[in-house]
């Protein structure tokens, strides 16, 4: 349950926009992973099934990029990798005004994501954070030109989407400062049925791309 640090930062220092294009974007990738499976043969087989996760996560970086770069929201978005190897794991940096936030996959509503060298340096940026009672404190230390850390966190049970969180990482990356739900938050995107189906164009593009890949042999590690 949210403590109301987090939720008073977006209030006082980030874009309306964010969390519903956050929302969005997620809500959509996993909307076509799930038309996907049910509509390709060779994804029921199941030998393929070890690589949705693979897809879904290829999927939820193209909603991300796409829907961000519709809305009015000022923002940059760069793949970082975490592996030498050509299909090693990449994850998106999204720099916003008041934010600088990563996704990632976990299993439970309030898990905190398994431990990746990226979370754990970037978690140092809320050294303050949780020291803080009231939003002029947090105001006076957070601000778009020192913006704190946060980590996108989504998932559900048999690649089934059942939440979608915007928390605030411990120091040491071992917990929750703060964590909001932001699963059902409307998007301010006027356009929306427009996006929605340019996204389905990017979509069958990746999931293309992506299925070739899994179906080569290889690991890929998902974080």
């Amino acid at each position: 349950m949210s403590n109301g640090i987090l939720e008073r930062h977006l209030m006082h220092n980030c874009s309306r926009e964010l969390c519903g294009l956050i929302s969005l974007s997620i809500n959509e990738a996993y909307r076509f992973l799930d038309d996907l499976i049910k509509t390709t043969p060779l994804l029921q087989k199941p030998e393929l099934k070890k690589s949705y996760g693979y897809i879904r996560s290829g999927l939820v970086d193209v909603a991300i990029k796409e829907v961000f770069s519709k809305g009015n929201l000022r923002h940059k978005i760069a793949d970082k990798s975490t592996s030498k190897y050509r299909n090693g794991y990449t994850y998106l940096m999204i720099e916003v005004k008041g934010g600088i936030i990563t996704p990632a996959k976990v299993n439970r509503s309030y898990e905190f994501p398994r431990p990746a060298k990226n979370r754990t340096y970037n978690s140092l940026k809320n050294r303050q954070m949780n020291l803080f009672s009231n939003p002029e404190d947090i105001n006076e230390k957070y601000d778009e030109k020192n913006p704190p850390y946060m980590i996108i966190t989504y998932g559900g049970s048999d690649f089934k989407l059942e939440f979608i969180n915007l928390g605030l990482p411990r120091e040491d990356a071992s917990g929750w400062i703060d964590l909001l739900d932001i699963t059902k938050v409307p998007s301010l995107i006027v356009n929306k049925n427009e996006i929605v189906n340019e996204l389905n164009l990017s979509f069958t593009r990746e999931a293309e791309r992506l299925i070739e890949e899994s179906g080569r042999d290889g690991e890929f590690e998902v974080i």
